[in-house]
C-alpha cells in the first residue's frame, strides 16, 4: 500500500502574481524576506572577549573559526588569522579578508 504524501509548493504558488508589476518586487522581498536576518548587536562584555580571542589566536597561531556577518547572512570561515590591518580593521584569513566589524563570534580550535 503506497501512502500519500503532501508536498506544499510553498511560495511557488504566488508565481502567478509576479506577472503584475507593482506586485512583482513585493513578491519578490516575500521571498527573499524569509532568509534574512539582522546583525546581532554585541555587548561591550562581548566586544572586549572577542578581541581577546582574536589576540590570542593571532600570536599563538591558533586555528579558529569566526561566524561573520554579511548580506543579511551569518557565514563561517575556519583557519589561521595570517595578517591584520590596524587602520583598514581588517583581517586576513588564508586569502580572505573580513571586517572586525562583521564578527560576531570566534571559537579557538
Amino acid at each position: 500500500m503506497v501512502e500519500y504524501v503532501y508536498r506544499d509548493r510553498k511560495m511557488m504558488k504566488w508565481m502567478p502574481f509576479n506577472a503584475l508589476l507593482e506586485q512583482g518586487s513585493y513578491i519578490s522581498d516575500l521571498l527573499h524576506g524569509k532568509e534574512r536576518q539582522t546583525m546581532p548587536v554585541l555587548s561591550d562584555d562581548q566586544e572586549v572577549e572577542l578581541n581577546y580571542k582574536l589576540e590570542t589566536a593571532y600570536l599563538f597561531k591558533n586555528e579558529i573559526t569566526v561566524s561573520y556577518f554579511e548580506s543579511h547572512k551569518i557565514k563561517q570561515i575556519q583557519g589561521i588569522i595570517t595578517k591584520t590591518d590596524l587602520y583598514k580593521k581588517l583581517i586576513f584569513i588564508g586569502e580572505q579578508s573580513l571586517s572586525a566589524y562583521q564578527i560576531i563570534g570566534i571559537e579557538v580550535l
